[in-house]
C-alpha cells in the first residue's frame, strides 16, 4: 500500500512540476508563430535603422557557415525588444529547428543610448548566430520593442541577403575541440 502511494504521489508531483513549464513554452511558441508568419507576410523590408545600427558578420567553418546578427548602438531607448528570423523563407511547419530569436522563449532585453548594465537587462547589444551549410543565405528579420512608457511598439522588418564566398568581410574561424582549446 505505501508502495503504491509513493508511485503515485510521484507522478502527480512530477507532473506538476512539467505542465507550468510546458504551458509556458507553448505560449511563447504561439507567440514565436505569429512573429514568423507576421515576417513571412510582410512585403516591406528596410535597408537601416534610424533607430539602432545593425550589421552581420560571417565566418565559414569546416563544413558549414556561421553569421551573426549584431543590432547594438540604440539611439532611442528601446525597451522588451524582441527579434525573430526566418531563414530561405522556410515554411514553419517544416523547420526542425527554430532559427535564432530573442525575447520570446527567454527574458526580454532592453537597449538604451549610454545605458549598459547586462545583469540587469540592458546590455551594449543583441546579438543572434544561426549557421548554414549552403554558401547563400537570405534572412527576414523582425525587431519589435516598446517605447520608455511601454506604450507604443515598434516593429521593422529587415531583408539581409548573406553570400558567404563573397571576398567582402568572410574571416576562417578554426573550431578547437576541449575547453581551452590547447588540445
Amino acid at each position: 500500500m505505501f508502495k503504491k502511494m509513493s508511485i503515485a504521489l510521484l507522478f502527480l508531483l512530477t507532473g506538476c512540476l512539467h505542465q507550468p513549464r510546458d504551458e509556458a513554452f507553448e505560449r511563447a511558441l504561439t507567440v514565436y508563430e505569429s512573429h514568423y508568419f507576421s515576417i513571412l507576410d510582410n512585403d516591406r523590408f528596410l535597408n537601416e535603422s534610424n533607430y539602432f545600427s545593425l550589421y552581420v558578420e560571417k565566418y565559414e567553418l569546416s563544413n558549414s557557415y556561421r553569421y551573426d546578427l549584431i543590432i547594438d548602438q540604440p539611439l532611442v531607448a528601446m525597451y522588451d525588444v524582441v527579434v525573430v528570423m526566418v531563414e530561405n523563407n522556410q515554411d514553419f511547419e517544416s523547420l526542425s529547428v527554430l532559427s535564432p530569436s530573442i525575447g520570446v522563449f527567454d527574458p526580454y532585453v532592453n537597449l538604451v543610448p549610454n545605458q549598459v548594465n547586462s545583469e540587469k537587462g540592458f546590455p551594449k547589444g543583441i546579438l543572434l548566430s544561426g549557421t548554414s551549410t549552403s554558401p547563400q543565405l537570405q534572412l527576414k528579420v523582425m525587431i519589435a520593442w516598446k517605447d520608455y512608457y511601454k506604450l507604443n511598439q515598434m516593429r521593422e522588418y529587415y531583408l539581409i541577403d548573406i553570400d558567404f564566398l563573397a571576398q567582402d568581410v568572410i574571416e576562417e574561424v578554426e573550431i578547437e575541440d576541449g575547453l581551452n582549446g590547447n588540445e
